[in-house]
């Protein structure tokens, strides 16, 4: 399957209906650690965990995460003589239907990566009890070469691993569905102008599609964009952080567009001046309560989308939550009941909100 490339016009952001937003109330900025934290059971078990974390609020809006799946942390794809691939760096999640899809980087500082799909139906099957490690261990016999029980075999047929490509950081990844398909930027320059809007083929798991295009804001150019989410509308949103004379320390700019017969129009929605955190690290909507999400590591604020897009939002909207861990956030997404599926690393695992969040 070729990718096909399409430049196009480039994008004026209207921002005449923008709202900024002085959110005073919010709690104490949560700066990244020096060193992320890894699960305290990770290093005992040498990564075959079995026990459950929790993840809990430390400030604001009460929730709880507990473990859903240990991913898999290495792999070896093409049989016994191919290349041993290192899943431990997953930087986005979707959550869609019975399949949950990750993308993870082919390497620390790799600007390629690849997609895995999960079938949620096969993995509950066998990962529970003691049985949550079989998706790790799963992945260290296929490295090592070992051969596969029938038990590993019947697990190994819930994962699809899609071609490695140019992904760029990778930690937009991302389900409209209104044309009911996946996109994500190609980020892998940031400070690029050249922005790169990619349409993931769902049944190869790779781009198949790519808008080129640049996007200007009060006469500047835009730099690449990370993070990306789509409404019930096909409307996508993404935010950026801009520091200004008025905030050297940096606002939350979040915008919103549209692809439209090969055309994007796109609208700056808001400025949030106190930013959750250090990495801006994903843009989630929930479509069971409407809201939309942004994550930082340790952190998410949540407004009303609806009040987002027509400019009255106020500071009272938002919902702040500090969690209890120095583990780096990588990805949020929602299932159609409204819970939460977090991706964190060290090691790799989801972990799903008890509430609906």
């Amino acid at each position: 399957m070729q990718l096909i490339s399409k430049k196009i016009d480039a994008v004026i952001i209207d921002s005449n209906k923008m709202t900024e937003i002085n959110n005073t109330n919010t709690p104490k900025f949560v700066s990244a650690p020096e060193v992320y934290s890894q699960s305290s059971k990770y290093s005992k078990t040498k990564g075959f965990e079995t026990s459950k974390n929790t993840i809990k609020t430390k400030v604001g809006k009460e929730y709880t995460f507990i473990t859903k799946y240990f991913l898999p942390m290495s792999w070896k794809n093409g049989g016994k003589n191919g290349k041993t691939e290192y899943w431990y760096n997953c930087q986005s999640i979707v959550v869609q239907g019975k399949y949950i899809y990750v993308y993870t980087s082919a390497g620390y500082g790799s600007s390629k990566g690849f997609i895995i799909r999960y079938d949620t139906k096969i993995l509950d099957k066998y990962n529970k009890g003691k049985g949550l490690n079989k998706l790790r261990k799963l992945g260290a016999s296929i490295r090592k070469g070992e051969k596969l029980t029938k038990e590993q075999k019947k697990i190994k047929n819930g994962i699809k691993i899609g071609k490695i490509f140019t992904g760029g950081h990778g930690q937009s990844l991302s389900y409209d569905p209104k044309t009911k398909s996946l996109w994500m930027w190609q980020d892998n320059n940031y400070n690029s102008t050249d922005l790169k809007l990619m349409k993931i083929n769902m049944k190869a798991l790779k781009p198949s599609l790519v808008y080129k295009f640049k996007s200007k804001l009060n006469d500047k150019y835009l730099k690449a964009f990370s993070n990306l989410v789509f409404d019930k509308n096909g409307n996508f949103y993404a935010d950026q952080t801009i520091k200004t004379k008025k905030n050297p320390s940096g606002s939350s700019y979040i915008f919103s567009g549209r692809l439209i017969n090969s055309k994007i129009h796109m609208k700056l929605l808001t400025i949030i001046q106190n930013r959750p955190g250090t990495h801006p690290q994903s843009l989630a909507i929930n479509h069971k309560n409407n809201r939309i999400y942004l994550v930082s590591d340790g952190v998410i604020y949540s407004t009303p989308l609806t009040k987002l897009i027509n400019g009255t939002l106020t500071m009272n909207d938002f919902y702040y939550t500090i969690f209890s861990t120095k583990r780096e956030f990588e990805g949020i997404s929602f299932d159609s009941s409204g819970k939460a599926y977090l991706l964190i690393l060290r090691g790799t695992e989801i972990l799903k909100s008890a509430q609906v969040y």
